[in-house]
């Protein structure tokens, strides 16, 4: 009975130790690099909505940074964009001496220079892959922008429009702008891409800012 006991724990042992054959492993590997086929897509395409997302919100809170600046200042103040650099800037008019554009950051208040659009001071960049633009749509949101387009060409200290640049001005009163004659305007906007999906931002002629989603090729926009 003894030595029957000792045969039946050995060839238990026998198979307990036994690992994976070459077979089962290269099945495990194989289902493990479909799955991973499958979920790497799925994860960029959700990184890149998510950062248009995020940057989109950013634009959202430097608008809503430069109604708050202009009213508490007594002054204008402006979001500016460069849409060849895709970066942005939140900007204070200083109405010191002849007055002139100053970074929002910048405590010297020093006047600002540009150079091919991009503005002199730190600048916020948008992040990799996002672009201002709106691809091939047409139609904007609504109420919002029936015709899709980026806001008024920025203007320098003398009052000269500024190539490939978008600013959203607001006077003290925190109503969008004409940056040339101050006058109120129906809307502004700024809309950014990663080739995916177009992510906008709205300002109305009251001062109410609003952001947007749609997919790159159908102007099916939704709040956000």
């Amino acid at each position: 009975m003894r030595e029957r006991m000792e045969k039946n724990t050995g060839n238990s042992g026998e198979f307990g130790d036994r690992g994976f054959s070459l077979l089962e492993l290269t099945i495990v590997m194989a289902i493990s690099i479909i799955v991973v086929g499958i979920a790497i897509p799925s994860y960029l395409t959700i990184s890149a909505s998510l950062r248009a997302a995020g940057d989109v919100r950013d634009l959202s809170g430097v608008t809503a940074q430069a109604k708050m600046r202009a009213a508490a200042d007594f002054t204008r103040a402006r979001l500016y964009a460069n849409l060849n650099g895709n970066s942005f800037q939140l900007q204070i008019w200083h109405k010191a001496g002849s007055g002139c554009w100053v970074a929002d950051s910048d405590s010297t208040s020093k006047c600002l220079t540009y150079t091919s659009g991009a503005p002199s001071g730190s600048v916020t960049n948008l992040s990799q892959g996002d672009t201002f633009g709106f691809g091939t749509l047409t139609a904007g949101p609504t109420p919002g922008q029936t015709t899709i387009g980026q806001a008024a060409q920025c203007l320098d200290n003398s009052g000269s429009a500024i190539a490939n640049t978008a600013c959203i001005v607001f006077n003290s009163r925190g109503i969008p702008i004409n940056a040339s004659t101050l006058a109120p305007i129906a809307t502004g906007a700024l809309y950014l891409t990663n080739g995916s999906v177009v992510r906008g931002l709205t300002v109305s002629a009251t001062g109410l800012i609003q952001t947007w989603s749609t997919s790159s090729n159908a102007s099916n926009w939704s709040g956000q």
